[in-house]
């Protein structure tokens, strides 16, 4: 394994967010390299596909909570999830980029920025661990949400669509605080001693992410057809 995972972290807080930065970073990568090489044709079948791919994310994200996924591994397996995740999100981010227009797209993207950043913010600001007791209540909601999103791939009805992702939004908001706490928790604790600690969190906050992008993106869309 890597000597400098073993290094001790100095700023653990300050280096999940540079870590976490990256990981989006390679998913946009991803993405890039899917509109070079991924054929356009997908694009216009790229509907199809969003509840499936929402419904994989959802699953990752119940595993990682859930123990399945280490808590421990190479920060170099987040970046190559990422990135995959990126290309395999560019038929649907194509399709909203084109639904939406590249001005609301944006907006949307810088527009989930900000609620991250303010949902980050304000558990930074409590006591450690001051969220975790909402741990099972959330984990409880995602198990639901898993079910409601299988079951919107077959019904497809624009309000239940709407209603589902406004769901998945307030459930991944929670996890941010939830996950934010939890990683003042730990580092409080001493529980990270090295990069290799932080890569579930780092995993964790890029699926709260990701999930309110796609959960956003979904809303609007329905809103503006």
């Amino acid at each position: 394994m890597n000597r400098s995972a073993y290094i001790t972290v100095e700023n653990p807080m300050s280096a999940v967010f540079r870590y976490l930065s990256i990981s989006i970073m390679f998913m946009f990568v991803g993405f890039l390299f899917g509109k070079l090489f991924v054929p356009a044709s997908m694009v216009y079948v790229a509907n199809i596909f969003i509840g499936v791919l929402v419904v994989a994310l959802l699953i990752f994200s119940l595993m990682s909570r859930k123990n399945v996924i280490p808590r421990s591994f190479s920060m170099n397996f987040v970046y190559l999830f990422t990135f995959v995740d990126g290309i395999l999100m560019y038929p649907i981010l194509t399709y909203y980029l084109y639904d939406l227009g590249t001005t609301l797209f944006i907006n949307i993207v810088l527009g989930t920025c900000a609620i991250f950043a303010v949902l980050a913010f304000i558990s930074y600001r409590k006591p450690a661990g001051h969220y975790i007791g909402l741990g099972s209540a959330l984990l409880t909601g995602l198990v639901v949400l898993i079910g409601v999103s299988i079951v919107n791939i077959f019904i497809q009805g624009t309000v239940f669509n709407i209603a589902v992702s406004a769901l998945g939004i307030v459930i991944f908001s929670a996890y941010i605080l939830y996950d934010i706490s939890l990683l003042k928790y730990d580092i409080e604790c001493g529980g990270v001693t090295c990069k290799n600690d932080l890569s579930i969190h780092v995993l964790n906050l890029y699926l709260d992410f990701v999930n309110i992008l796609l959960d956003l993106l979904r809303i609007i869309s329905d809103l503006t057809d």
